[in-house]
């Protein structure tokens, strides 16, 4: 991982995924971003893909994955627990030469 990737939380790096298809964003790290993201499990993959690229709102996520939407924190660890995943396939890559 270069100095800059260290600099970025994994929330900065999925805000910049999400913008790929939309406006100005860092190529290089979108793509070790869906690089990384394929290597997940597919709820975690589906859960990143609808906050980050769909910008689908908590309801819509909620009911698509089943998670029960009452008490709303249970929504906020599953994203939490995706987040993660991804941060640690993304430590597990190879740096770009």
């Amino acid at each position: 991982m270069t100095n800059v990737d260290h600099a970025r939380t994994v929330d900065e790096r999925l805000l910049n995924w999400g913008r790929s298809s939309r406006g100005v964003f860092d190529a290089t790290d979108a793509a070790r971003v869906t690089l990384a993201w394929r290597t997940l499990a597919s709820r975690h993959r589906e859960m990143l893909r609808m906050v980050y690229l769909w910008h689908a709102n908590r309801e819509v996520v909620c009911r698509r994955l089943k998670i029960p939407r009452r008490p709303p924190h249970l929504f906020a660890l599953e994203l939490e627990a995706a987040r993660s995943a991804l941060d640690r396939s993304l430590a597990n890559l190879q740096p770009s030469r």
